[in-house]
């Protein structure tokens, strides 16, 4: 057998707190965004490598397992949408950074549109993490409804930025990192519905 019941459980930990960790990421972005402090930012990116790397390690486990262990199977798919949200967080974290280091000011719409929608995958990261050591069937559903509303928010917020630019509320240098953040915070909330959708079956 490929991969151990105890190898298993403990990839299953691990995956489980990674994910836990995104929301301690997306604090540190938030406070990094809301006080123009780049301090914040310095163990994001170490950090967004550093849990790519092992991610990388615990899908070839999971993979190995589920040839042998069909109960195994609905995680093969975890471990790659993970590394998307980590990338897309790291994302995150070189346009706030952009944004601090070139003191682009945003809209006081813009910024309190940026912290609704970090706020909403703060709600959703923690119950991805539950869902991964007990996959509930409710959790699951209350991720996918989550996903529907941000995605819904985010390009509604999109919309009215766009109307903002045209009349000349926002610059282009905001504009064009605020439109990188919430296309950032769609593929968070994105990979985290696939985790969802993987874990209800």
């Amino acid at each position: 057998m490929s991969g151990t019941k105890l190898e298993i459980k403990n990839v299953l930990t691990t995956l489980y707190e990674i994910t836990g960790d995104t929301e301690d990421f997306i604090s540190l972005l938030q406070t990094a965004f809301i006080y123009n402090s780049s301090k914040p930012l310095q163990d994001c990116k170490a950090k967004a490598e550093e849990f790519g790397k092992e991610t990388g390690h615990l899908l070839n486990i999971i993979k190995e397992a589920a040839v042998d262990d069909k109960a195994v199977e609905p995680y093969v798919p975890v471990p790659e949408h993970l590394l998307r949200i980590w990338k897309n967080l790291d994302k995150l974290s070189d346009l706030i950074g952009k944004k601090i280091d070139e003191k682009v000011l945003f809209s006081d719409k813009a910024v309190n549109e940026s912290i609704f929608l970090l706020q909403r995958l703060v709600e959703i990261l923690g119950p991805t993490a539950d869902i991964i050591l007990a996959r509930n069937i409710f959790l699951c559903k209350y991720i996918q409804e989550s996903h529907a509303a941000i995605e819904k928010m985010a390009t509604e917020y999109a919309t009215l930025h766009e109307d903002r630019l045209a009349r000349g509320v926002c610059l282009n240098a905001a504009s064009s990192i605020y439109m990188g953040m919430l296309d950032a915070i769609k593929g968070i909330a994105w990979n985290t519905k696939q985790i969802a959708l993987a874990l209800s079956k």
